[in-house]
């Protein structure tokens, strides 16, 4: 009886480290990403003034435009499916800034865009997109 109480707390307590441990995806993404690289037919181009940005469900889409010394953003939405696709969304929050504006500054094609989340870790994001790498590191 002693002895089945003690491997149940050890399974218990082995269990509870675990799920400690495990951090899932959508946690991982939560914070600000720089772009660093575009990696797509045999090229790679160095970026450093595009930003990503993930709270919960919320996505925003930041770039410096050095030009005018300002930042251009976009608001949307983001949600994670089967932890290795990630579908983001621009909205339009108000008549001065129209995601569909916004969007002319980006390789986007569109509003909404899926990416493959090929590698994410405490430091280092890596999406893919038709062929094309997104390399981003956390900022």
């Amino acid at each position: 009886m002693i002895r089945s109480g003690i491997i149940l707390f050890f399974v218990s307590v082995f269990s509870f480290l675990v799920c400690a441990c495990t951090t899932d995806t959508n946690d991982r993404l939560e914070g600000k990403w720089q772009l660093r690289q575009i990696e797509f037919g045999g090229q790679t181009v160095t970026v450093d003034t595009a930003f990503y940005n993930f709270q919960t469900s919320l996505f925003m889409y930041q770039i410096y435009v050095a030009e005018m010394d300002t930042m251009r953003y976009s608001y949307g939405f983001k949600e994670l499916v089967d932890d290795n696709k990630l579908e983001l969304e621009l909205t339009t929050i108000s008549d001065k800034n129209p995601a569909s504006e916004f969007v002319k500054l980006t390789d986007w094609n569109g509003l909404k865009e899926t990416f493959v989340i090929e590698k994410i870790t405490g430091s280092q994001l890596i999406l893919t997109r038709e062929n094309k790498r997104y390399i981003f590191r956390k900022f």
